[in-house]
């Protein structure tokens, strides 16, 4: 649930009381690590006859054990990106010709490294881009290093890529949504998000990927999740630390969904995205067109209800205050991220149903104004556009938007269904 008033919220909540058993000492260093990222890019040459994904891995040395913590998928040219934190980290990566997303033996792989067979440094300060961390994947198996091991301890979030849960799942629980919006860094490590399962993945259902907003999670979708056909669809949903800033979010999504895309060949995605949400959204669609063209296709849907698409005016209120958390920066009015994403458009094959809400005699939701909810530029882009005399919230659970949720996924299936067997005539 988006909050009115950050300011507000910030003085009363985060000054007068701890902030979920959290101290402002907590917060604020939280928020600095987060202002520290960094980002490490580069591209990975492919000199091999295997086919299939490249992946790339993450490592920290410790104890002359090459820990790998993260991972991300190149583009179809071989390119990556990996936010991280200012440190010394090393790069792997493998051809994942068998598409389960881990390496296998036999598959081929290449290091990044200035010296022959050796694994070299890359020492990132805070904010810094690393831009050349590029090297070769050939048929030569990877030599051993004397005196050194290496392990697999894969952060939560990359843990939870496809994980299956249910909703009555502890993880889920309502109280851990503000630890991810205040201390978003603890989040992951107690907490851990991702995207998930709600039941085993059958290939003859469309993924519906449900996606939540600031201080939000996914019990928020719960009457709409159980509202969809089950049948035809089959729901998946976000679960991320709602203060980090929106890029690594959305960064973070296109890495998900393009190895569950690797592992499963899905042809059909759907999304639905209420609040900051879709924001995420948005981006996230943006960067996979970018990123993976060859994979882009199979988003042939999105809902977004409720979202601050023009930004929320009460966030420019938070300069003035010590704390700021990272994600309220893109949520500003014309901020950098806003200015990018809104310059953009979605393109005409993906069907975009905009969804807004209002009170009596407000010119808001509650919390998002209608001003903001439908910029006129956006509504340019939508498909169609539907009005909830409902809250912020409460729409999610209106029957009405039920049924309409319910119709846009099932005329949306039932057109790609008659264009495929069309193609095929």
């Amino acid at each position: 649930m988006l909050i009115k008033s950050i300011t507000y919220c910030l003085l009363f909540s985060c000054f007068l009381v701890n902030i979920n058993g959290c101290s402002l000492l907590e917060v604020s260093e939280e928020v600095n690590k987060l202002e520290s990222a960094a980002v490490i890019k580069g591209q990975v040459q492919r000199h091999s006859s295997q086919q299939g994904p490249i992946i790339v891995y993450r490592y920290t040395l410790k104890d002359k054990t090459y820990i790998a913590d993260s991972y991300s998928r190149t583009t179809p040219s071989g390119h990556y990106q990996m936010d991280v934190f200012p440190g010394t980290y090393y790069l792997a990566a493998f051809i994942d010709n068998n598409h389960d997303g881990k390496r296998q033996d036999n598959e081929h792989a290449g290091l990044y490294s200035l010296k022959q067979h050796a694994p070299s440094p890359i020492t990132i300060h805070s904010g810094e881009t690393f831009n050349n961390a590029d090297f070769t994947i050939s048929e030569k198996p990877l030599a051993r290093i004397n005196g050194y091991s290496s392990q697999y301890s894969q952060e939560k979030l990359s843990k939870s890529i496809g994980r299956l849960i249910h909703l009555n799942d502890p993880l889920l629980q309502r109280k851990n949504y503000s630890m991810g919006l205040w201390t978003p860094l603890q989040f992951i490590d107690k907490v851990g998000g991702g995207l998930f399962f709600l039941q085993e993945y059958q290939a003859n259902k469309t993924p519906v990927l449900f996606i939540h907003g600031i201080n939000g999670g996914p019990l928020d979708w719960k009457m709409a999740i159980e509202s969809i056909d089950e049948h035809h669809f089959q729901p998946w949903v976000s679960y991320y630390p709602s203060g980090l800033r929106l890029d690594m979010i959305s960064n973070y999504l296109i890495k998900a969904i393009a190895l569950l895309q690797d592992k499963y060949q899905f042809k059909k995605l759907y999304i639905v995205a209420h609040s900051m949400g879709g924001l995420v959204a948005r981006s996230t669609i943006k960067k996979y067109l970018q990123t993976y063209p060859d994979l882009a296709d199979s988003i042939q849907l999105l809902i977004t209800v409720n979202s601050p698409l023009a930004g929320m005016q009460s966030t420019e209120k938070v300069e003035r205050l010590p704390i700021i958390i990272p994600s309220w920066r893109d949520l500003k009015p014309k901020s950098q991220f806003l200015n990018d994403l809104n310059s953009w458009f979605l393109p005409d094959n993906i069907p975009y149903h905009l969804v807004f809400s209002y009170l009596p005699d407000e010119g808001d939701d509650g919390v998002v104004t209608l001003q903001s909810q439908i910029p006129y530029k956006i509504q340019e882009n939508a498909t169609r556009i539907y009005g909830f005399n409902n809250s912020h919230v409460g729409t999610l659970k209106d029957p009405s938007f039920l049924n309409l949720l319910h119709a846009t996924l099932e005329k949306t299936r039932t057109a790609n269904t008659n264009s495929v067997n069309k193609g095929s005539e």
